[in-house]
């Protein structure tokens, strides 16, 4: 991942992470940039990244990012894009052939107000995805620990019961990835499309999919394969994304 064009992420690292953009079928490998920038460098890091992201536009990039604002634990963003295929992880936009000087000058001012970066790369499951032709504006991201050898039972648990349930609920946007690098490799990694707070309100997700008892059952089946269960909130920003015209 230190493939200075690749860095592009590092650009939107600096500038910047649970589907974002939503992936057409055929891109199934996830990255996601986890970033936090320096104490007092917030409104630096966004113009940052909105010069970079038009950089990006001019030279009609075809690989679109999308930028994540955290609602919930540490302050954070996450920048997020999909490859077809792992050889695309090292491999250079096409489009931006030539503006090599200015990445790098995006990349370095990015580096100045950025204090760490963190990468997950996730493989999505795309029978246990649903898709909407609009990026929600915001998502419910979740990160489940398994247990050791019981991954192969939480995915069939997940795609015979949990994802019928999200598409009963009327779930606009969801998804379940595996985790691959970055981060260890028995979590399984969901989004949720939410509309805003109001939507925790009331039940959603599989709970809302779900009658009380078999959502009882579902969950006391989960607690003997998982170690851990985390959520947190993400707020789509547009004004940080870039979504690429289509091809």
């Amino acid at each position: 991942m230190k493939n200075p064009l690749r860095l592009r992420l590092c650009l939107f690292a600096a500038m910047t992470m649970l589907a974002f953009t939503m992936p057409s079928v055929a891109q199934n490998i996830r990255t996601v940039l986890l970033v936090k920038v320096k104490a007092g460098q917030e409104d630096n890091w966004k113009s940052a990244v909105k010069d970079y992201v038009a950089l990006f536009k001019k030279a009609g990039s075809r690989e679109s990012v999308t930028v994540w604002d955290s609602q919930t634990g540490p302050s954070q963003h996450a920048v997020v894009w999909y490859s077809s295929k792992w050889k695309d992880m090292g491999e250079q936009d096409p489009a931006m052939k030539g503006s090599e000087v200015d990445i790098a000058r995006g990349i370095a001012r990015l580096s100045v107000v950025t204090e760490s970066l963190e990468y997950w790369i996730d493989e999505m499951q795309p029978d246990m995805t649903i898709r909407s032709n609009d990026v929600p504006s915001m998502i419910r991201v979740g990160r489940t620990r398994v247990i050791a050898g019981k991954m192969d039972e939480v995915r069939t648990l997940f795609h015979d019961q949990l994802f019928p349930a999200m598409q009963k609920s009327g779930a606009s946007d969801f998804g379940v990835a595996v985790a691959r690098f970055g981060t260890p490799t028995n979590e399984i990694h969901t989004y949720l499309g939410i509309k805003g707070w109001g939507d925790l309100d009331g039940p959603i997700g599989v709970q809302k999919g779900m009658t009380a008892d078999e959502y009882k059952a579902f969950e006391a089946k989960l607690q003997t394969l998982i170690e851990s269960t985390e959520f947190s909130i993400w707020k789509f920003d547009p004004e940080l994304s870039y979504m690429a015209p289509s091809k």
